[in-house]
């Protein structure tokens, strides 16, 4: 007998991350919101959304929905939902977000960034918190068990002291594009990612210091990044965005003052401190066994469990809107420290 379903999810934005990635053969699935509100034991997907009618229609005959808009205000004014999975532009995130929180849900997935700024996330988390309504933010390594299994190990001690964190998300030259339109460049976009796990791994930054290529000018997104951050623990940080590649490279470096764990899309790799093999009296890192993760989980189908949790408990999620705009924060200091001759920018700003 099929298991009944108890929540109804309206998707606004059917594009690559709300759908058509789910149509890539070399990902692992689910690869979407869509993908993974349908495999989800306690989803269905009642309706969809998006402003692209090609895309509108891909959407309804991938996933058998009848139920399709082109406005999302229309959508949430005739449909009743439990959860609405926000998966537009950006630049669309607060609007739908707040409409949506006073339309009678419970619980929103939003993509990532948060929003456009800071000021717009703001609005964002209080129009939920104003009408109880639980938001996740689609950072999905924070579900990913490699990521979880280092942090908790950091955490207790057992990988020692937490010393520096590189970051790299490496890709090729955007588009000229406006910053007041589309918030930023690789740094961003991609760069949310990576900022977010360095919060994840070594909690909150108290100053940024940034640099930027904006071949375009100040009023058009940069083609690379470059972000130094200190954080409250003592620990270090330095962020690559972009950089003009013709490849996509993904990676966090991790050093403690005995080991380093490297971690990347497809990457896992532990080093652990062991008398050296070539000089003597000295120690050098050997590469061991990465420890057992307990079984991987899709990570967004681990996120929509953790925003239902927190619908049915009011536990707060692994990612969180304050999660989500502090990430964002640290992408903006950066960005400021930038454009201020590089001088550095103390956290919360």
């Amino acid at each position: 007998m099929e298991q009944k379903r108890q929540y109804k999810v309206g998707i606004i934005g059917c594009g690559r991350i709300g759908s058509l990635l789910e149509g890539d053969p070399l990902r692992g699935k689910p690869a979407s919101h869509a993908g993974a509100f349908y495999v989800h034991p306690k989803t269905t997907i009642a309706a969809g959304c998006d402003i692209n009618a090609d895309n509108l229609k891909k959407f309804g005959e991938r996933w058998d929905v009848n139920r399709l808009y082109e406005d999302h205000r229309r959508m949430l004014e005739t449909e009743e939902f439990d959860i609405i999975s926000v998966a537009a532009w950006t630049e669309a995130h607060a609007d739908i977000v707040v409409h949506a929180a006073s339309s009678g849900i419970k619980g929103i997935y939003c993509e990532k960034p948060i929003a456009l700024n800071l000021r717009q996330a703001k609005k964002m988390i209080k129009a939920c918190e104003k009408h109880g309504v639980a938001m996740v933010v689609g950072h999905e390594r924070r579900w990913d068990a490699k990521f979880r299994k280092i942090r908790e190990m950091l955490h207790s001690g057992e990988l020692g002291q937490l010393k520096s964190i590189t970051g790299y998300t490496l890709s090729g030259p955007p588009p000229k594009l406006a910053r007041k339109q589309y918030g930023g460049g690789p740094m961003f976009h991609d760069g949310t990612h990576l900022v977010d796990l360095f919060r994840f791994f070594a909690g909150d930054a108290v100053s940024v210091v940034g640099l930027e290529d904006r071949p375009e000018g100040k009023k058009y997104i940069e083609n690379t990044a470059l972000g130094m951050m200190t954080f409250e623990n003592g620990a270090r940080g330095l962020i690559l965005g972009g950089g003009e590649r013709n490849y996509f490279h993904f990676e966090v470096d991790i050093h403690t003052d005995k080991a380093r764990v490297i971690l990347g899309n497809h990457t896992a790799e532990l080093h652990m401190t062991k008398p050296s093999k070539r000089y003597s009296g000295f120690a050098e890192l050997e590469k061991v066994a990465f420890p057992d993760t307990g079984g991987q989980l899709n990570p967004f189908v681990a996120g929509i469990s953790e925003l239902i949790e927190e619908m049915e408990t009011g536990r707060p999620s692994t990612s969180s809107g304050l999660d989500g705009y502090k990430a964002l924060e640290m992408i903006e200091a950066l960005y400021k420290s930038a454009g201020n001759g590089r001088s550095p920018v103390g956290l919360p700003l």
